[in-house]
């Protein structure tokens, strides 16, 4: 297998920025998430920052954990990986003024944030889960499918039956496909190497996600974080 930097071809124009969120809570948003978030920079060699765009509270609880700091902060730096707490557009904006290469957002559920806010992100990821319990937040996935060639959006899954994931596959629509388990969110392995190049070539990038259209949105939404977000506080 060649070395994933050689694979990586997105265009360096700017930063790439993904979405992840869960069709519900307890699908491992955050887990796949940090996965990525490793790889890319542990393996493709990419500057890149992780904001968590929700109010779960985990990057703190973690961050303070990897670095042994006593009180919280408004940026982690783990293994090269910079993590934003309690993110939002003002921490989004400075993160693309900052040359990162690579920007990826936990959205946490996707009933937590309105459809608006995947249109910052170049490309969407979507986790369900195949458990019996966990089946009801399939939803409705008509309009789904659509979004997927739209809007460049892709589904995954870690939990569950692989027999009805494959089921799924041959008679519905949007295809899902199946993330590797790791116990360890923080560890590159060969298995999620493998399968970080195939996830990542499947997006074309091209998605028109500028400066200018990110400071358009912010403005025209209203003001609910009051926290402020520096990307010159590391650890």
């Amino acid at each position: 297998m060649r070395f994933a930097k050689e694979r990586y071809r997105i265009n360096d124009s700017g930063p790439h920025i993904i979405g992840i969120a869960g069709a519900a809570r307890g699908m491992g948003a955050t887990h796949l998430t940090l996965m990525l978030a490793n790889y890319l920079q542990g393996a493709c060699g990419r500057r890149t920052a992780v904001l968590e765009w929700n109010n779960h509270g985990d990057f703190s609880r973690f961050g303070k954990l990897c670095t042994g700091q006593k009180k919280e902060k408004d940026c982690y730096r783990i293994q090269g990986v910079d993590y934003y707490p309690l993110a939002g557009a003002d921490c989004l904006i400075e993160c693309v003024d900052a040359g990162y290469q690579q920007v990826l957002i936990d959205f946490g559920t996707i009933e937590e944030k309105s459809y608006v806010e995947f249109i910052r992100c170049h490309a969407v990821w979507i986790l369900m889960s195949f458990s019996e319990w966990q089946m009801e937040a399939f939803g409705e996935l008509a309009g789904w499918e659509e979004s997927r060639i739209k809007e460049n959006w892709q589904f995954f899954t870690v939990f569950g039956s692989e027999e009805s994931r494959i089921e799924w596959n041959k008679r519905r629509k949007p295809k899902i496909l199946r993330v590797p388990l790791s116990v360890d969110a923080f560890t590159v392995t060969r298995e999620l190497m493998e399968w970080g190049e195939t996830a990542i070539q499947r997006h074309s990038f091209s998605g028109n996600v500028s400066r200018q259209g990110l400071l358009k949105r912010k403005r025209n939404e209203p003001r609910v974080r009051t926290r402020r977000s520096r990307t010159d506080e590391r650890v």
